[in-house]
């Protein structure tokens, strides 16, 4: 990696330490810059899916046995109405064996820190990035103390507001899309392989614009994910009621277990998210010069594919990639485009489309949702979703 002896990466996320954990096998002095100071603000986070491609990527970095270690292998994908009623189930043990890899359910805490003890001492604690200046020879990040770092490279991972992307796009940008719903996500304790079996991620769709995901992250402990269409959660009385209470109201008729997953939930234990994406768009690169963005900082997608984390550890890895085999870095950060750009980005569609349809409240459009689910899930739904996360690019 003779084009690149220093780097700087802005952002101590999943993708930024990624890219910096595989920057530093390469042999390249490596400074994460991290606005949180507090280690602890890092290890946050609920419960997510890390599929099979994401695994295959950390293993370029000698980090998917530790990780998997952390979490608990996913055997099935269930897809359920509101109602109780089976609407699909995947069988995921086969394609693992198939690939060489497991599908995982994990804390983002237990990822991070899997990636922050790789990282080690090159993670910066409260130096926040708040511009740069790039020349020929290299690139100079000014922190928010007045000092300066130098570097050949600097990699914008701060997120999905990111420093680096509205200095690189001078403020003309797209303006992030809405949803249009809600996350509401927690991790509770509720023990009892009878309440919920471990290994078996649950998918519920119901009517209303309301949905429902659930697993078990171990044996005492429960993630769940309410996702409320804007058309319900303009409803929720949030001044009189708390968040356990509304969510309560709001799933009281939904199935066993829902309803006693939210009730043994701690209420500051609920997080809202409000969700976003970017829509792709051609006429802005993610990257120009010496400096690059990647994962939210250059494509946030909605969570219905549980890509997100997926996508950020596969750019990292290509990143690295191309780094070490380009004499040029400007090269290299357009090959990495070039390479990642139509995955992500038909990732980000897809995923849209399947949120538009949870925030369905028709009782008509649920009930022919659901019809399609049971028709076509198990089988074409099946293998084009597989088709299409295993399309892997790094």
């Amino acid at each position: 990696m003779a084009a690149v002896r220093k780097a700087i990466v802005v952002g101590a996320g999943i993708g930024g330490l990624t890219t910096a954990v595989g920057l530093r096998r390469a042999g390249v002095e490596t400074v994460v810059l991290e606005r949180r100071s507090a280690p602890g603000r890092l290890l946050t986070g609920g419960g997510f899916m890390l599929w099979h491609n994401a695994l295959l990527a950390l293993r370029e970095l000698k980090l998917d046995e530790r990780v998997a270690e952390a979490g608990v292998e996913i055997v099935y994908h269930e897809f359920r109405s509101d109602r109780g009623r089976r609407l699909a189930r995947w069988d995921i043990a086969p394609e693992a064996e198939r690939y060489g890899a497991p599908a995982l359910g994990l804390r983002r805490s237990a990822l991070n820190t899997v990636l922050m003890d790789a990282a080690g001492d090159d993670v910066l604690l409260g130096r926040r990035c708040v511009g740069f200046e790039q020349d020929p020879d290299g690139v100079t990040a000014r922190l928010e103390d007045g000092s300066e770092l130098r570097a050949d490279v600097l990699i914008g991972a701060d997120g999905v507001r990111s420093t680096v992307r509205d200095v690189l796009r001078k403020g003309h940008d797209l303006p992030l899309r809405y949803a249009g719903y809600t996350a509401w996500q927690a991790i509770t304790r509720l023990p009892g392989e009878d309440v919920v079996p471990t290994g078996t991620f649950f998918n519920l769709w119901g009517r209303g614009g309301l949905r429902f995901l659930y697993m078990r992250l171990n044996p005492e402990e429960v993630y769940w994910d309410a996702i409320t269409a804007d058309s319900v959660g303009a409803s929720f009385d949030m001044l009189a009621k708390d968040r356990r209470e509304v969510m309560a109201e709001a799933y009281r008729d939904w199935p066993d277990p829902v309803p006693r997953i939210l009730a043994s939930t701690e209420e500051d234990a609920i997080l809202p998210i409000d969700i976003f994406d970017r829509p792709p768009d051609r006429g802005g690169g993610w990257g120009k010069g010496r400096v690059v963005l990647l994962g939210d900082a250059a494509h946030p997608m909605t969570l219905n594919l549980s890509q997100g984390a997926g996508q950020a550890i596969e750019d990292g890895v290509a990143l690295v990639r191309l780094l070490s085999e380009h004499e040029r870095v400007p090269a290299a950060i357009a090959a990495f485009e070039d390479l990642r750009r139509e995955r992500v980005d038909g990732m980000t569609g897809t995923a849209w489309s399947i949120g538009a349809m949870g925030r369905w409240r028709s009782r008509a459009l649920c009930a022919g949702r659901d019809l399609f689910m049971r028709a076509f899930f198990d089988g074409k739904g099946r293998r084009e979703s597989y088709a299409q996360m295993m399309d892997v690019r790094f």
